[in-house]
């Protein structure tokens, strides 16, 4: 093959490349592209897509995976409801993993950071007609109980979740673990 036929293929090739790659990429499943309409909003504010990008690269190196759940409006005060990114993390590695969080680790399996507590609105309206002079005292009871039936394990596995997400620009939900929301900025 002569050298200007070789530039010419080269050049064919080069040029085919966008579309290769476009159509190599791994197709999102249904529920995957359901979430990242769901969470378009929210990952759009401030950095928070790039945020998050970072969050999965730093998790990745330790041996875990950050997974989307969604982005539900959950409670955020008497009142108040806000959209929140819902998270979990999956180990991928358990001996890199161990490093960092702490608890049974087994890969492909969650790490232990407790249950979700997402009482919903008829529940908790429920508990404040049955006890309107007590409301307030009701609801931190509640999340009282929640706590006391949480592991040292899990405990520091919450922080350490907390901690990542905050030093990327994310705050955590109070009473909700696996919530998170773009930090307030500055002006």
């Amino acid at each position: 093959m002569t050298l200007p036929m070789r530039g010419v293929l080269l050049a064919g090739l080069m040029a085919c490349l966008p579309v290769l790659a476009k159509d190599s990429a791994i197709p999102m499943d249904e529920e995957e592209k359901q979430i990242a309409t769901d969470c378009a909003a929210l990952l759009d504010q401030a950095n928070t897509r790039r945020a998050m990008h970072v969050v999965r690269v730093q998790l990745q190196a330790q041996g875990m995976k950050l997974v989307t759940q969604g982005c539900p409006f959950v409670r955020t005060g008497v009142g108040n409801m806000q959209q929140v990114l819902d998270v979990r993390v999956q180990v991928t590695d358990s001996d890199a993993a161990a490093q960092f969080v702490r608890g049974p680790l087994a890969d492909g399996e969650e790490v232990d950071m407790g249950a979700v507590h997402l009482g919903m609105p008829g529940q908790v309206h429920q508990v404040h007609q049955v006890h309107e002079v007590h409301e307030v005292d009701q609801v931190q009871e509640l999340g009282a109980a929640q706590q006391e039936e949480v592991s040292p394990d899990v405990l520091f596995n919450r922080q350490w979740l907390a901690g990542v997400m905050k030093a990327r620009g994310l705050q955590t939900v109070q009473d909700h673990w696996w919530a998170f929301v773009p930090a307030a900025t500055r002006n």
